[in-house]
């Protein structure tokens, strides 16, 4: 089993210096009880299937989730993409601890960016990676999350010998599956092609029975691989398509649900880790909902498959029995900052968690002073007022 459990990240986008993202359970969970938000990591060690991140707008949400997504990536393929953009400082800083088959593994590294290059010079799209350091050691439940403290480590020397290929792939090339889908409103052209690639994912017949729960009027959609899409709606005849005219006849949110939704059925099969921006986008909140509902069913999850989405729709967070899975972003002098419903928030737990949100109690909505002003302003333009 593959897991992740502590990232921490100096010099990327926006983010604070030390950004640190934990996954491990912080409140207590109780062994006699099946919650349905807890994956078993090994004894004493748990972390999520599903964990929230939210605030308001531009507080770092999407940046969060691209630095869950880019590690991922850099454990599977042990490459960073190098994009001018990620650094605010000469490297990127990683930390990342996880549990892969009863060992705990810490690493660290710096990530550089890319040099100038002389015209014509041929150069790697991926970042330089210096000053590894990986260490292990045998998990031992009787340390549960302390096992930083209590288990002593070894170190692994392995090397790639490849400047941009970090010595992670030796480890998590088969391991740390995951994929992440784009924030949908700006990734509509990406989205559009999974939409169709999805259509070949799974049964023919649970394919279509997903399909009629987003689109009721349509009995079957067949896609071959090429331009051409078949495309049947009940009491109508069947229609031969190309892609671009499929997707003008279906509505986003069918287009987008179906996708989704296909991709969660495979998550479930499979495992792994699933990243999301903007969960909500174009989905009525009952969809949401169910689609949370499949990840936190027991029954169904069995490869301890993980959501980690970002979301403006707090009423979603209620469906939550935990709290310690929900993390809140702000942005305070153009710096993220992270916190934890659980560890740095009080409330009474019969108390709404949408309610708090939507009484401003974290500090996530419009500043109302430049609402105001937006309003006053608003209205001169209107009535040509000075």
């Amino acid at each position: 089993m593959f897991a992740l459990l502590k990232l921490k990240v100096s010099g990327f986008r926006m983010l604070s210096d030390d950004f640190t993202i934990d996954f491990v359970a912080k409140a207590r969970v109780n062994c006699n009880e099946d919650s349905n938000e807890i994956i078993r990591i090994d004894k004493n060690l748990y972390t999520y299937s599903i964990i929230a991140f939210t605030g308001s707008n531009s507080s770092g949400k999407s940046t969060t989730l691209d630095l869950i997504r880019d590690t991922l990536i850099l454990m599977k393929t042990g490459r960073w993409i190098y994009r001018n953009s990620d650094f605010n400082s000469s490297d990127i800083k990683m930390h990342i601890e996880f549990y892969l088959d009863g060992d705990i593994y810490i690493y660290d590294a710096n990530i550089l960016p890319i040099d100038d290059l002389a015209e014509g010079q041929i150069m790697s799209p991926f970042c330089k990676i210096i000053n590894e350091t990986l260490k292990y050691a045998r998990y031992d439940g009787k340390c549960g999350k302390h096992y930083l403290n209590d288990l002593k480590f070894d170190v692994d020397y392995h090397a790639t010998g490849i400047e941009d290929t970090s010595k992670l792939i030796f480890l998590c090339k088969d391991k740390s599956n995951g994929y992440y889908l784009p924030e949908f409103s700006k990734n509509g052209v990406l989205v559009n092609k999974l939409f169709f690639e999805s259509l070949n994912f799974l049964g023919n017949e649970l394919t279509m029975e997903i399909i009629r729960l987003l689109d009721d009027s349509i009995e079957y959609i067949n896609f071959d691989g090429t331009d051409s899409v078949i495309l049947k709606r009940f009491n109508s005849k069947e229609m031969t398509l190309t892609k671009k005219e499929v997707l003008s006849v279906l509505s986003n949110g069918t287009i987008k649900g179906i996708d989704l939704y296909i991709r969660v059925a495979i998550l479930l099969k499979n495992g792994g880790i699933m990243v999301i921006d903007e969960i909500e986008n174009c989905f009525h909140k009952n969809l949401v909902n169910n689609l949370l509902f499949l990840i936190t069913d027991k029954t169904l999850n069995k490869n301890n498959a993980q959501i980690i989405f970002s979301t403006h729709y707090v009423e979603i967070l209620d469906i939550f029995d935990r709290r310690d899975n929900i993390f809140i972003l702000h942005k305070i002098n153009n710096e993220i900052f992270l916190e934890n419903l659980y560890e740095d928030y009080e409330f009474r737990t019969e108390i709404l968690k949408s309610k708090k949100f939507n009484n401003n109690t974290f500090n996530t909505l419009l500043n109302y002073d430049q609402l105001m002003k937006v309003k006053r302003l608003l209205k001169n333009e209107i009535f040509g007022n000075d």
